[in-house]
């Protein structure tokens, strides 16, 4: 039986997170005999029943590369911090991409419960990216904070290497796809899988519930 756990966040909503951002407490299961079935192996391109995509890299890393291909052009001084902002336009980019999910669904479900795990990850992710938000440079403190991680985070090799000017011109591409990069990063998605030959038996690329 599940439990809520510190922050707000079920095991089960942990495991939706990508490792990089799982809490302190979270252990993922070890496989077959330890909890969790063992997975068929998977068609790289099923994207069948793609419908948020807050759950896909493929369209949640096109949203945050425009986010930060758009930011970068009005503040060119957030450049010395590529990995800071990767993190703020991921987390913003899931949020975006799962609010509009939320309210073409609407937050109460067919059975008339609240989608609780749906609203709790979406403030999971509204949390990140208001606290990323706040270190990239909003005010002096913000940005002795942010030095003060990246020191932290070399030191212990935990830094991770963005290429800044690949991630933006990836953005700028999605940018130039149409006027909202969320549909546009769904879309082209959704387009790649269907020029696809999909497998039988495979599971797709993500389950909204």
């Amino acid at each position: 039986m599940s439990r809520k756990m510190k922050r707000g966040l079920t095991a089960a909503e942990a495991a939706q997170l990508p490792p990089d951002q799982w809490p302190s407490w979270y252990r993922p299961s070890k496989g077959e005999g330890r909890g969790s079935p063992k997975h068929p192996d998977f068609s790289e391109n099923n994207v069948v029943s793609l419908q948020s995509g807050y759950r896909s890299p493929r369209v949640y890393s096109a949203v945050s590369a425009a986010l930060v291909a758009g930011i970068v052009d009005d503040r060119p001084d957030l450049r010395k911090y590529p990995e800071a902002l990767a993190a703020w336009a991921d987390a913003e980019a899931r949020a975006a991409l799962l609010r509009r999910h939320l309210d073409e669904i609407g937050i109460i479900g067919e059975d008339g419960q609240p989608r609780t795990s749906l609203v709790n990850m979406l403030r999971w992710f509204e949390k990140s990216a208001t606290a990323a938000r706040d270190r990239l440079g909003l005010d002096p403190r913000s940005e002795a904070e942010l030095s003060l991680l990246r020191a932290k985070a070399v030191r212990e090799g935990t830094s991770t290497a963005v290429d800044l000017d690949a991630l933006v011109a990836q953005g700028r591409a999605v940018l130039d796809a149409g006027p909202d990069p969320v549909i546009a990063a769904l879309d082209r998605v959704k387009a790649e899988g269907t020029r696809s030959d999909l497998r039988p038996h495979t599971t797709p690329e993500e389950d909204d519930r």
